[in-house]
């Protein structure tokens, strides 16, 4: 499967207005795409529970599943394109402030 890791601006161009979505479909493949990801887009951080407690919808164009990390504040977000009903590309987000040691 191939997979495409985006550009902090790329992820940022599909941050429309995020609410929070309680329903949705994930597309069928979400699962093989998480792990098809290259272990070098995960920076260290481990993804593999695939714990997912927070998942945004971006207006009605993209949705943002989270797919928690080990440690607060870092996880694997899959961006779904909701026009085509798959997914866009993936990106580490890490909300912590720069420099953040990780615990021990």
């Amino acid at each position: 499967m191939i997979t495409r890791r985006l550009t902090p601006e790329e992820f940022a161009a599909t941050r429309i207005n995020p609410q929070r979505a309680n329903s949705g479909q994930p597309v069928p493949h979400l699962w093989q795409y998480v792990e098809a990801i290259p272990v070098a887009d995960f920076c260290g951080f481990d993804c593999r529970t695939g714990a997912v407690t927070h998942v945004y919808r971006m207006s009605d164009e993209y949705e943002h599943i989270l797919v928690n990390s080990e440690f607060m504040g870092v996880a694997m977000v899959i961006v779904i394109d909701l026009g085509q009903q798959d997914i866009y590309g993936h990106f580490l987000l890490d909300i912590n402030p720069p420099n953040t040691d990780r615990p021990e």
